[in-house]
């Protein structure tokens, strides 16, 4: 096998060009290893189900749940993801993306059955996925839903989301991830139509196709729940301005009406449910590209490691979702807001992490961050950089690695054959 040597990642901007192979499998292996810790033994109430979860192969919420699914006793999980192979370029080997390298781990390790490299916004896509659950004869018992991205095509129209505000633009203090410092920031005003772009892209419209497909083709299983990812966030007024009450929240709520929708019919067709869960913010890759985003998750993880609250990551809230909805007695049903959303934000939004972290915004002047804000960088950094595989403990980026691993039959790559 192919063997090449990663001692750093190359970037462009605040973005990660290059995964490292190793950094992906060992974390992937190490995420695994807390969920058997966490479930060491099935839920009766997961044994043997089978989950479809489409946004499983970055490291984040779908990947996270999935393993956590898959320890708590599910006897299958198929996954779906939008992820690039290593290739060459000008006689150089160029890495894959961190979710192609994170596939493979969780493919070796047994915790995806299968796993389709795919535009899960596509007709063709659905189509075959199925397809093939018609030949194979599996049905889903639950529906995950957990889709973050910048553009969709849909019937030869192309539409693309934005992170603006509505109404009057917004500045305020944010934090820069290369330099460290706090500076204004200036947050524009959507328009009608960026809203609408938004709200086709972040949406419920694909999520509403999706479910269709598997109603209409009898590949829902009785009982079955549909679960889409989503994030509300604070009262903190800059916060609540760029995300719930701005153009990415207009597609938020879009996705929570259609999921109580979606509720209504699973339980009239098949005795199941549909509901929003509200996961807490994370350091995720789209993060770090918004100053105030940034800011504010990086103060949240600096109030925990001084040791007021906590912070969950993706593997954390994944467990949280294992056992609410599968755990004895059926706990999800009291973990549902006025709204009907299954809330697991409860640590986030506590009341004295909330406070402290307002605290940061208010004392927040042009120049280095400082205290809890610098503390809060230092490993807003670390998770940043864990998504891509680098500066995770006991890997030895001086030594070559694996860059082309064999997927296997169980990986369908629709990309390559489009």
């Amino acid at each position: 096998m192919p063997m090449i040597a990663l001692e750093q990642p190359r970037a462009r901007g605040l973005f990660v060009l290059t995964a490292h192979p190793e950094g992906c499998r060992v974390l992937a292996e190490r995420q695994m290893e807390r969920a058997r810790a966490a479930l060491p033994e099935p839920l009766a109430a997961a044994r043997g189900k089978t989950a479809l979860v489409i946004g499983s192969t970055t490291f984040g919420y779908g990947s996270s749940t999935a393993i956590a699914l898959r320890a708590a006793g599910f006897d299958k999980i198929i996954g779906l993801g939008y992820e690039t192979p290593p290739s060459f370029r000008k006689d150089k080997p160029a890495m894959a993306s961190a979710g192609w390298y994170l596939t493979h781990a969780l493919h070796e390790s047994g915790v995806v059955a299968r796993s389709y490299f795919a535009d899960g916004f596509a007709d063709a896509t659905r189509d075959r996925v199925i397809g093939d659950l018609q030949k194979s004869g599996e049905k889903i018992d639950l529906l995950l839903y957990s889709v973050a991205a910048p553009r969709r095509s849909h019937l030869e129209e192309e539409w693309t989301s934005s992170l603006l505000v509505i109404g009057e633009p917004l500045e305020a203090i944010g934090l820069d991830y290369k330099s460290g410092e706090h500076k204004p920031v200036r947050v524009e005003a959507a328009s009608e139509l960026q809203v609408e772009h938004t709200r086709r892209v972040m949406g419920g419209d694909d999520l509403d196709l999706w479910a269709n497909a598997l109603l209409y083709s009898g590949s829902a299983a009785a009982g079955m729940k549909i679960a889409s990812l989503s994030y509300i966030g604070p009262d903190l007024e800059v916060l609540r301005r760029i995300y719930w009450d701005g153009a990415l929240g207009a597609a938020k709520k879009h996705i929570d009406a259609t999921t109580r929708g979606l509720d209504a019919r699973l339980q009239s067709l098949l005795g199941g449910h549909a509901f929003t869960v509200m996961n807490p913010a994370v350091v995720t890759g789209a993060s770090v590209a918004i100053p105030a985003m940034t800011k504010y998750i990086a103060d949240y993880l600096g109030v925990a490691d001084s040791g007021a609250g906590s912070y969950d990551d993706p593997l954390e809230v994944g467990i949280h979702f294992a056992r609410a909805l599968y755990g004895d007695g059926e706990p999800w049903k009291q973990m549902l807001d006025a709204e009907g959303r299954l809330r697991l934000d409860q640590n986030e939004l506590a009341p004295e992490v909330q406070k402290l972290i307002q605290e940061q915004w208010q004392s927040a002047e042009p120049g280095p961050a400082t205290g809890i804000s610098e503390r809060g960088l230092a490993v807003f950094k670390r998770e940043f950089l864990h998504l891509y595989g680098w500066e995770v403990d006991g890997v030895d980026y001086s030594t070559p690695c694996e860059w082309e691993p064999p997927q296997g039959e169980r990986l369908i790559d629709l990309l390559e054959e489009a």
